[in-house]
């Protein structure tokens, strides 16, 4: 084990967590703000999204170049940056514009954190680390909220929790600091030769875990995201007490992948995931036409699917880990956006309870793509 890797994947895995949920309370207030309508005010997001992408993509090149930890500041600094920016706006595209900065630091955020607890974890911890690492982002999804009210009380101004927030990537670089991590973060090998050969090899079963993934992660925001609305179209509760659901949500995927941190089950990683998926759409399903406490259960159970999702990529890929979860990232970015404009859509067409129930096509299509992986990738074997 190289702790030093891991309790970096850790804060920095954190600092993700808190910024990217910040945005979500303060949304109201953005747009009063700025006086823009809906669709207009989600360009914050839509923009975010696609310079994640980018970055996503971009960052297995600068891995090349840089070390890891010299990537891991460098997003950081942006992030801090780029919050620092969106408080002092004062024109609605230059608050755009640091959103779209805001995207590309958090793109290189959320993917180093996986890169480096799969390389400082033995293979008997890797799972119960990784799913210890995503349990970080459970808890900053719970804070986020929290630190936005605490602002609004004490200051009256949605800026000062973008200011407030800052405080977690400035702490990340100075952590980064410390003389633990200097010798252990060198630049990862590159050989064009082997690069060449390893891409030609792994590009179609990388795309394909990484697709079957996002499938999965897009069922889980879809859940998170509507559910405030599902609560207050369907059941006709008030944004508090439908807020409360949302925070069960996230309560009930923290739990879940704490379970798996703290324990380890001797199944493979095939019967974990489509367990995990299976019990999902079981869940979505008795949520609409049982009781809506299915679908803040949901969190749960789809919780682990994440981190054994990494732990699967690492074992199968582990010389070409930069490659796989950059792939992993960026098609992460474009399924969610596909996944909120085509349920917005649905909801508009429909009803949000039709389109919850289409939304688990996520699910279904992932639980076949885990079980067909290793019939359609058998003869390629693990990176050389």
């Amino acid at each position: 084990m190289i702790w030093p890797f891991i309790f970096l994947s850790y804060a920095s895995l954190f600092v993700f967590g808190l910024s990217d949920n910040i945005r979500g309370p303060l949304f109201p207030e953005i747009m009063k703000q700025f006086e823009v309508s809906n669709s207009t005010g989600s360009l914050m997001f839509a923009l975010s999204n696609i310079s994640g992408f980018i970055a996503s993509y971009a960052c297995r090149y600068l891995l090349r170049r840089y070390d890891r930890l010299s990537v891991l500041r460098g997003g950081a600094t942006g992030l801090m940056l780029s919050m620092w920016g969106m408080a002092a706006s004062t024109y609605f595209p230059a608050f755009l514009f640091f959103s779209f900065t805001f995207g590309l630091s958090l793109g290189v955020l959320g993917l180093v954190p996986n890169i480096l607890v799969a390389m400082g974890s033995s293979s008997e911890r890797k799972q119960r680390m990784l799913s210890g690492l995503h349990t970080m982002y459970g808890m900053a999804s719970l804070l986020a909220p929290l630190l936005a009210a605490a602002m609004e009380h004490f200051t009256g101004n949605w800026r000062w929790t973008f200011v407030a927030g800052s405080l977690a990537p400035m702490f990340l670089i100075i952590y980064t600091l410390h003389a633990s991590h200097k010798s252990l973060h060198t630049k990862a090998e590159f050989s064009v030769e082997k690069h060449k050969a390893n891409k030609k090899k792994n590009f179609y079963p990388q795309l394909f875990l990484a697709v079957m993934l996002s499938l999965a992660v897009a069922a889980e925001i879809m859940v998170s995201s509507r559910l405030a609305l599902y609560m207050q179209k369907i059941w006709n509760y008030d944004m508090e007490a439908s807020s409360l659901y949302v925070t069960l949500f996230f309560i009930c995927m923290m739990l879940g992948r704490l379970l798996f941190a703290l324990v380890h089950f001797n199944k493979s990683p095939r019967f974990l995931l489509s367990s995990s998926l299976l019990l999902t759409g079981l869940f979505v399903l008795a949520g609409v036409f049982i009781h809506p406490l299915f679908l803040a259960g949901s969190g749960f159970v789809i919780a682990p699917f994440y981190p054994l999702c990494i732990t699967w990529i690492s074992s199968e890929f582990p010389e070409d880990l930069d490659t796989a979860v950059s792939y992993m990232m960026a098609t992460d970015s474009l399924m969610l956006i596909f996944m909120h404009l085509s349920i917005g859509k649905l909801t508009d067409l429909l009803s949000i309870k039709e389109a919850m129930l289409c939304g688990l096509g996520f699910v279904v299509m992932s639980f076949v793509m885990v079980n067909s992986f290793h019939y359609l990738f058998r003869h390629k074997g693990k990176t050389a």
